[in-house]
């Protein structure tokens, strides 16, 4: 059997989603010129399209066979949602950033009140394009409440408050814990989770995916506090020492460097022993190699 190549399936899957998000939101989409510019400015910068491609992972580890009419809707609108956040972070209100993907942050070029409307309407537009899913109705109500939980007030929103409201308190394990598993590890579990109900996976496969998903969103976002302090900036695309600067609540300031990556290590390798074991070695390549990339990278 051939050797899995994970950066070939990740390029395929990556042409594959920036297709589809050029078809959704094309330059001469209904609205105002430079609304439109703003939304795909960031939308087209650039990124790892991480939550489009853990969708695509459980739809077809959970036998999809719609890729096209079912999931790149929901796939699309995740990353819109996803980019409607960045958008509203880099605000100088919020995280206060010059920088996102080795490009200005989208409030430097077009403004702040452009920026807060873009990301207004991507969020907007994300759900315009996930009901366009073939996805039966009752899935797709469970995929949009899936979606809608993990961005909520208990989600990427309320994750979003404390890392806000933690700034400048002293280090705290619960106040990192909280901010972490909502602000980023909601949405990323969302994501790999309603790739399996869009396919129509057992109760069994979506309970996988949902302890799975939430051991990779916290990796992911341990990871990135240990890349703010040790990361490149010329790597990461934007400013490093940020949250240390800003007093923010991360994982190296409550554990230190070596207990985070201690941390992630541990993380990561029992998401891949729970795919390992569920899917097999073999079926569970593209899970399993994304797992590992997220817990080694360096960007």
């Amino acid at each position: 059997m051939a050797e899995f190549d994970f950066n070939a399936y990740w390029k395929e899957k990556l042409e594959i989603v920036n297709r589809a998000l050029e078809r959704f939101l094309p330059e001469d989409a209904e609205g105002p010129e430079i609304l439109v510019r703003a939304m795909r400015y960031t939308l087209f910068a650039g990124g790892k399209r991480l939550r489009p491609l853990l969708a695509i992972i459980g739809y077809e580890l959970s036998g999809g066979k719609d890729l096209e009419g079912e999931l790149l809707p929901v796939a699309c609108g995740i990353e819109m949602i996803h980019t409607f956040s960045l958008i509203h972070d880099d605000l100088p209100a919020m995280d206060n950033d010059d920088f996102r993907r080795g490009k200005p942050t989208n409030h430097r070029v077009f403004g702040e009140a452009i920026a807060i409307l873009a990301g207004d309407a991507l969020f907007s537009h994300a759900f315009h394009t996930i009901v366009q899913s073939h996805v039966p109705p009752d899935r797709l109500v469970m995929v949009l409440r899936e979606i809608t939980d993990a961005i909520g007030l208990d989600g990427m929103l309320g994750g979003q408050v404390a890392d806000v409201t933690g700034e400048k308190k002293p280090p705290s394990e619960e106040i990192v814990e909280y901010i972490h598993s909502r602000k980023t590890g909601k949405f990323i579990r969302a994501s790999l989770k309603v790739g399996g109900i869009a396919a129509g996976a057992s109760t069994e496969t979506v309970k996988l995916f949902h302890s799975v998903g939430e051991k990779i969103g916290l990796t992911f976002q341990i990871v990135d506090d240990i890349l703010d302090e040790i990361g490149e900036k010329d790597r990461l695309g934007k400013s490093v020492g940020k949250d240390r600067e800003s007093g923010k609540q991360t994982y190296v300031r409550v554990f230190g460097l070596e207990e985070a990556k201690k941390k992630a290590r541990i993380l990561a390798d029992s998401a891949i022993s729970e795919v390992e074991d569920f899917f097999g070695k073999e079926k569970g390549k593209p899970l399993i190699s994304l797992i590992k990339f997220i817990v080694e990278r360096n960007y």
